[in-house]
């Protein structure tokens, strides 16, 4: 997992992003959204809290939601998944 630390997403160290070839800017929004999480089991829910403005300790939140829609619709996605296995 490789992010900007959280030190280096504001000033000179990200003034590269803006002088970008303009073939790469659809990848310049990505960039600047990259957030520096805790690397573990849970650092994409704790990225996706981060990005909604919530403390990446927050992450339990994300993954319960995503549970409950996973119960809730699971029939939906097995279908679009193509079955079980």
């Amino acid at each position: 997992h490789h992010h900007l630390s959280k030190q280096n997403q504001e000033g000179p160290c990200r003034c590269w992003i803006n002088s970008i070839h303009p073939f790469m800017i659809p990848l310049k929004t990505l960039l600047m959204s990259i957030v520096d999480v805790k690397v573990d089991s849970n650092c994409g829910y704790r990225a996706i809290v981060v990005l909604l403005g919530m403390d990446e300790d927050s992450w339990s939140l994300v993954c319960n939601h995503l549970l409950k829609k996973l119960a809730k619709w699971s029939e939906e996605y097995i279908d679009l998944l193509g079955g079980i296995r």
